[in-house]
């Protein structure tokens, strides 16, 4: 009889897993005093946080771990970001989510949407005293004329912000339309907290964080025009009154052991703004392994976001390995 019992105990609650309770049951449940048992379910808790956190498109392709002990570097910048460029697995991240104003790393976005009007490169223009804009060195003259190419290497080289404001008005769109259309691009790529208020990057309004500069430098540097661009160390600009004008660029890592066998620097811009710090987004490669993009918004200092752009590249190649390389 015990034995009975006790079995047909089992039957019912096994029979209670499968079947709801009647109301009455489910509201004795509400109002009890008595603590309930939770069910902790995998598949619920799997499906939210993947819908959470992104995957790799390939993650058979994704670096791997070699070290399991190292959990990055210390950065002096406010967020900082390193991709796998091909699989876009994350390998470090700091203050992803957090929005800065992001200063002239704009300029990519501005050389993309002048040349995604298909100009002419060798068209010509002259500098006008409405192209002036302040806040960096001003290498080109006003009134000297130069070509469509060699405000671009300007703009992208020296980071040179009147050269920049030039293109702009050499595009045939005014600026709020110039600027509507950066905005667009920026959705279309899915920099979903992203802004662009002007072409230069000398509005604080300009701003993002650092995942969607990520992903801008892996769909912008895909031109071949910019990517060229962005590796010249200097550039030197001749004008139509013959004057030849040297620029060098902004982004001192071309010239260190980062760009020198078995590294490379496939792209890159500098940003900076006093009221947001220092900025550099870079994307690298390695003869052994694959491409990085490595992106810092607010360094402390100029010397100080490439030390954590370059100390990050490096930290990622001596930690991870490339699997099929």
């Amino acid at each position: 009889m015990i034995i009975k019992l006790f079995t047909q105990l089992v039957l019912a609650s096994t029979l209670f897993q499968f079947f709801p309770a009647d109301m009455a049951s489910m509201q004795a449940r509400a109002t009890s005093t008595q603590p309930q048992e939770r069910h902790f379910d995998l598949l619920a808790a799997y499906d939210s946080v993947g819908a959470r956190l992104p995957l790799a498109h390939n993650r058979a392709l994704a670096p791997v771990k070699n070290n399991p002990n190292s959990l990055g570097i210390v950065t002096g910048a406010q967020s900082a970001i390193v991709v796998d460029r091909k699989s876009k697995e994350e390998l470090f991240e700091k203050n992803i989510h957090e929005s800065r104003a992001i200063g002239s790393i704009t300029k990519l976005m501005t050389a993309y949407v002048f040349l995604e009007g298909s100009p002419n490169l060798d068209a010509q223009a002259v500098i006008t005293s409405g192209d002036i804009r302040l806040g960096a060195p001003l290498h080109l003259p006003v009134g000297e004329t130069f070509l469509a190419r060699q405000l671009l290497q300007a703009s992208l080289v020296g980071s040179d912000n009147t050269a920049t404001a030039t293109l702009a008005r050499l595009s045939g769109m005014n600026e709020g339309d110039f600027v509507a259309r950066m905005n667009e691009e920026a959705a279309d790529m899915g920099m979903q907290d992203t802004t662009f208020d002007d072409t230069t990057g000398l509005s604080s309004k300009n701003r993002s964080v650092v995942m969607d500069i990520a992903l801008m430098l892996d769909t912008i540097l895909e031109n071949e025009i910019i990517q060229e661009i962005t590796q010249q160390s200097s550039v030197a600009v001749t004008g139509a009154s013959g004057r030849t004008y040297t620029i060098k660029s902004t982004d001192e890592l071309l010239a260190t052991f980062v760009n020198q066998s078995p590294y490379a620097i496939v792209g890159a811009k500098t940003g900076f703004l006093p009221e947001a710090g220092y900025g550099l987004g870079t994307i690298f490669s390695h003869e052994d392994a694959g491409e990085v993009i490595v992106v810092v918004l607010g360094s402390e200092s100029k010397d100080g976001r490439f030390q954590d752009v370059k100390s990050l590249a490096v930290w990622a190649y001596e930690t991870f390995d490339w699997p099929g390389l």
